[in-house]
């Protein structure tokens, strides 16, 4: 099986993540990674992906979602996969 366990982290137009999501607001930056660590424990050999928007070119929102998920895996973090949406 595959999971898409993060979706739309990042903000439009920036590099950051968006604060205004549920999990943001109540968790903090870090809820990403707790995620991506969870599902990996509840489903050991499922393959990971992060998903976002605007991000098919170079762009400030690109960037943010290459250095979220660069810096995740270089912190151990399981993701596997980035989809890209384009609806």
């Amino acid at each position: 099986y595959d999971w898409d366990v993060g979706n739309e982290a990042i903000a439009d137009g920036s590099t950051a993540l968006r604060t205004n999501s549920f999990w943001y607001q109540r968790i903090g930056a870090d809820y990403i990674k707790l995620a991506f660590q969870f599902a990996h424990e509840a489903d050991p050999d499922a393959i990971l992906y992060i998903n976002d928007y605007s991000n098919e070119t170079m762009s400030a929102k690109s960037t943010g979602v290459y250095n979220l998920v660069r810096d995740l895996r270089l912190d151990g973090v399981p993701i596997h996969g980035l989809g890209i949406q384009s609806h």
